[in-house]
């Protein structure tokens, strides 16, 4: 399978990381299964794409001060994490869009 679009490839690997995570709590059923809610697991996302700017950042103030950091490391950390937060705000668009079609719903 070709993925093109690097939104693509992220929702892709979003997917994925939803799966195993699904498996592995089908799968350990003796230890105390874990219910996140929406909210949590959406904090979650929101926080681990806050820590690869921060980390994206740092990789680029290294290299700009001169230190031993390879420009490859640096474009690949500044790519994921604008990836990250390109998913981050078209998930966040779908959930809005989501909410306005609800909110006309009539009950």
């Amino acid at each position: 399978m070709k993925i093109i679009n690097g939104f693509d490839q992220k929702q892709v690997l979003f997917n994925n990381k939803f799966d195993m995570l699904n498996n592995k709590v089908g799968q350990d059923t003796s230890s105390v299964k874990e219910n996140k809610s929406f909210g949590e697991t959406l904090k979650n996302c929101i926080n681990d794409v806050n820590e690869k700017q921060i980390d994206a950042d740092a990789s680029t103030n290294a290299f700009v001060k001169g230190d031993d950091v390879n420009i490859d490391e640096v474009m690949i950390k500044g790519e994921e994490a604008s990836l990250a937060l390109q998913f981050l705000v078209k998930t966040r668009d779908n959930l809005v869009e989501s909410y306005k079609e609800l909110i006309k719903m009539q009950l």
